[in-house]
């Protein structure tokens, strides 16, 4: 169901049966207006939209021909789910709508994945797909597919078009729709005729006839909190020991940095962040505690679990956050602010829900005054100290560590993406980026292979800043054939692939419950008792991938390489570049709650060391 309970539009009229009214002759062309294809690109330049990202084939080349003629840049990819990533790390990167688009049949299904990516993660993006001639849908035509009915439960909106005059009202409903409240995926599907179709340009729905005044409700909520709810909230912080901000992806789509700063310094309060709400807060600032759930801090899950008083802005209460969703912050009242309104109380019952966006509810508390939190904050500081995320050293490269190392080369300030398993893990821990919107990661949906597309589209979006693709050798094999369209469109995209020659969570697993039975994890040409830093070859070779798609890399296998491979993938900001790193191959992610437990059975090390002893400390505080 969709989740803003918005209809999903299907504009529809008579078939024409006209597969294609191209005029070749210019005066007929001025007389008859624009085609479809032709209102469709001007409606997104209107739009602000500069790049698009896609793949062609027989349905959509009317479109990608108007792209090409009027000059707006056009990414192709090599797999169309590559695309709606690239268009997710445009979005992303930029808080501006990103762009895809696919033909009909495979092309459109092949965007499903990403689609539904950008869905969990909350990220605007517009794929357009071409279809086959109004006339043939509904007959099982070559590479006809009804998209639109495969998307819905997927999308904030989806729409069959089958008006030429519906195009221009289409496009800003539907980019206005992904971008409002909150953000998310939309589709269009255009048949080959309908693109090919003119529009007189005396017709009211012709873009060029539009004024700017049009553009106006393309602007995102501003919903506030009511008089009511500000005192409530005020009296619930003001009596308030332990309060604790807990903060998610929605304060990066509403922009909400600067006021999240200033009303956790306002009311003294420790902040723990989702993997979604990685760099929304300072990391280096005294009152940040890092990333929670699953697989993060000890004493964020502690903190939190030991507050009076959570603050939820822009979360979900995702399962890997909460673990067992009844003990989850049981201590605490909650306050639960969201510009969504379906996730209040969806997974958690709390005191106070409240329908607001983030920012402008945060401007409304600004003046708001905290409690007393000196010792509050003191024992937050204390259980920092003491439960650090592990990151071993040696002569073998440890994964935590070559992820820490690169962060300190970088200062923090790049743009890194990733795919998923173990190295997403530990880059969420151990890569603090300085700037907001600086962290792509596969969320909600963990979806392999999301690291490098994303990564092109976020270069793309910001060429002068260095973008990093940390990857698992797993996930990259998945869209490694990306490399083409780094070299074909010179997108200075620096892969660094953590190497354990295994699908690393899937053999932690499977170590951890299935009796060590390794079946399908190992990512090796034969299974071999001997580890990967020991064996003389690895495999696959992304070293001789990356050459074969021109891309220069190198490979490093102990800790005195680190450096020089380093300087060698960074000593060009515009190259693409791979750096295979072979990693400690039986490291496992610590911390861990196992799923649906409670920060008390919270995994340390190995050894199963755990920090039980500091438990029950907050509730003498």
């Amino acid at each position: 169901m969709n989740r803003n309970n918005l209809e999903n539009v299907t504009y529809s009229a008579q078939a024409s049966g006209c597969e294609s009214t191209r005029v070749d002759n210019e005066a007929d062309q001025g007389t008859r207006g624009l085609k479809g294809a032709e209102i469709l690109v001007s409606c997104l330049v209107q739009a602000g939209v500069e790049v698009v990202f896609g793949y062609p084939g027989g349905a959509n080349l009317e479109i990608i021909d108007v792209l090409e003629r009027m000059k707006m840049a056009f990414v192709r990819v090599e797999h169309e789910q590559a695309a709606v990533h690239a268009a997710q790390g445009y979005a992303r990167t930029t808080g501006r709508i990103g762009v895809c688009l696919a033909t009909s049949g495979p092309g459109a299904t092949n965007l499903v994945t990403g689609i539904a990516d950008a869905n969990s993660d909350s990220i605007p993006i517009l794929a357009v797909t071409g279809n086959v001639p109004t006339h043939l849908l509904g007959r099982n035509a070559f590479q006809e597919v009804d998209i639109v009915s495969i998307v819905k439960p997927i999308t904030k909106g989806a729409y069959l078009i089958k008006q030429v005059e519906h195009i221009s009202g289409v496009v800003d409903e539907a980019i206005s729709l992904a971008i409002s409240g909150r953000p998310g995926p939309v589709l269009i599907d255009i048949p080959k005729d309908i693109q090919q179709q003119y529009l007189p340009y005396s017709d009211e729905a012709h873009p060029t006839l539009k004024s700017a005044a049009d553009t106006r409700q393309l602007q995102p909520s501003t919903r506030g909190l009511s008089r009511d709810q500000i005192a409530e909230c005020a009296a619930m912080i003001s009596s308030s020991k332990r309060p604790i901000l807990y903060v998610g992806g929605g304060i990066v789509s509403a922009h909400a940095e600067t006021e999240l700063l200033q009303f956790s310094e306002r009311i003294k309060a420790p902040v723990v962040t989702t993997i979604m709400g990685v760099g929304a807060f300072p990391s280096s600032h005294e009152l940040c505690l890092d990333v929670l759930g699953m697989h993060g801090a000890a004493y964020a899950n502690i903190a939190i679990n030991e507050a009076d008083l959570v603050i939820a802005l822009g979360v979900r209460f995702d399962d890997r956050v909460t673990g067992n969703v009844q003990e989850f912050i049981k201590k605490a009242q909650c306050i639960h602010i969201d510009v969504d309104e379906h996730e209040l109380n969806k997974n958690k019952q709390v005191a106070l829900p409240i329908h607001a966006d983030v920012r402008t509810a945060l401007r409304q508390l600004s003046n708001v005054c905290g409690g007393e939190t000196r010792a509050w904050r003191r024992y937050c500081a204390e259980l920092k100290e003491a439960f650090p995320y592990p990151v071993a050293s040696g002569s073998a490269i440890s994964p935590q560590r070559i992820i820490a190392h690169l962060c300190q080369r970088v200062q923090g300030d790049a743009i890194v993406t990733m795919g998923v398993g173990q190295h997403q893990m530990w880059a969420m821990q151990h890569f603090r980026p300085t700037k907001t919107r600086s962290f792509l990661s596969s969320s909600g949906f963990g979806t392999m292979g999301y690291g490098l597309p994303a990564a092109i589209g976020a270069k793309t979006a910001c060429p002068n800043r260095i973008v990093i693709d940390i990857d698992g050798d797993g996930s990259l094999n998945m869209t490694v054939q990306e490399l083409a369209t780094c070299r074909r469109h010179g997108v200075g995209v620096k892969v660094v692939v953590i190497n354990n020659q295994w699908l690393g969570m899937v053999r932690q697993w499977q170590d951890m419950i299935y009796a060590g039975n390794r079946a399908a994890s190992t990512m090796a040409d034969s299974v071999s008792p001997t580890a990967v830093e020991e064996r003389a070859e690895v495999y696959p070779d992304f070293v001789k991938i990356a050459e074969g798609y021109r891309i220069n890399a190198g490979r490093v296998r102990t800790w005195e390489e680190v450096d020089a491979a380093l300087d060698r993938m960074l000593l060009d900001p515009d190259e693409p570049y791979l750096l295979d790193v072979i990693v400690e191959s039986e490291a496992n992610v610590y911390p861990m709650i196992p799923a649906g437990g409670t920060y008390r059975d919270i995994i340390m090390s190995d050894e199963s060391l755990s920090p039980n002893k500091m438990f029950n400390q907050g509730s003498n505080i």
